[in-house]
């Protein structure tokens, strides 16, 4: 097996000097390829000078994470990795600046892959795709970042939005993350998923055991949901009993399986006898169910409405 998990192929992967003279022409190409796609008034804004210092090792490390044996499978990023990724928000400057850093990134990922297809000839089936595969799992994660701190630094950002009870960003925070995911799916036709998670019995925890023991309980139930989504993607916290998680580059049948073992999680873990709660998930996705944000959310909780009618866990829009 080679370095980036793969069946070993029959040529030289070159040495380390080759490497970083190769990390460095794709940092020109990329360089290169924003300033072409730039209109003539943006490329003064654009960080020429961050760009040339910061680009080749951004590469590295997204190469790096390709070679772990974890890269294949979702996984939290080192901090290092985050605060780099994270860098990457700086690129763009304005209220375009959500609709442009997508395309940029988009840019670099295609550079990416024509150098992974010169390295991985298909000798054995599967191998090109599979290392395609991986290194969408690290763009993923790598938007998600980029994401976060554009919406930080639009809506008060360092964790001044935060729900002070679960922790979780509020409404402000989904409605940019919403605009963000809605402009790359326009452009780039990637799909994403909104799941409305209604927490039921709360009132009854607040009768019986005092306001205390239920906002006890609905803060366990965010932890939970934070540990059981991917890490693309975005837990909210949108009202006195609801959630709301984002779910980047997903359909609505992955996000409804997900919604199902949550609602089955809940309904195994508790005792027996006393006040006990429950959850409802409507699911709506982009654009199959919507391509607003506003559209996309009455959609999802029609989808919950019906799921507590029929009495079931959850539902999906269409």
């Amino acid at each position: 097996m080679d370095r980036l998990g793969l069946p070993a192929v029959q040529h030289d992967v070159g040495t380390a000097g080759s490497r970083l003279r190769e990390r460095d022409q794709l940092a020109k190409a990329w360089l290169v390829r924003l300033i072409e796609s730039s209109p003539p008034a943006e490329i003064g804004s654009l960080p020429l000078a961050w760009m040339a210092r910061e680009a080749s090792p951004l590469i590295a490390e997204i190469l790096a994470s390709l070679e772990r044996p974890e890269g294949a499978v979702e996984r939290e990023l080192e901090l290092a990795e985050q605060a780099r990724f994270a860098r990457l928000a700086h690129l763009r400057r304005g209220p375009d600046a959500p609709e442009r850093i997508p395309r940029d990134l988009a840019a670099l990922q295609s550079l990416l892959i024509e150098a992974l297809r010169r390295k991985i000839p298909e000798r054995v089936p599967g191998d090109f795709s599979a290392a395609v595969d991986r290194l969408t799992t690290v763009f993923g994660a790598i938007q998600g970042e980029v994401t976060r701190r554009l919406v930080d630094e639009r809506t008060g950002g360092g964790g001044a939005g935060a729900d002070p009870l679960t922790g979780l960003p509020g409404q402000p925070q989904l409605e940019e993350w919403v605009r963000v995911l809605i402009a790359e799916q326009r452009r780039y036709g990637h799909p994403f998923t909104v799941a409305l998670i209604d927490v039921d019995g709360l009132d009854r925890v607040n009768q019986a055991y005092g306001r205390s023991a239920g906002d006890s309980m609905l803060a366990a139930v965010a932890t939970v949901v934070g540990r059981r989504v991917r890490d693309i993607d975005q837990a909210f916290r949108t009202g006195d009993d609801e959630l709301c998680v984002l779910a980047p580059h997903q359909e609505a049948d992955g996000v409804a399986r997900m919604g199902r073992r949550l609602v089955e999680l809940f309904a195994s873990s508790q005792m027996p006898d006393g006040p006990r709660v429950a959850i409802t998930v409507g699911v709506s996705s982009c654009p199959r169910d919507g391509d607003t944000a506003a559209g996309l959310v009455d959609a999802a909780e029609q989808a919950s409405y019906a799921a507590r009618a029929a009495g079931r866990g959850v539902a999906t829009a269409s």
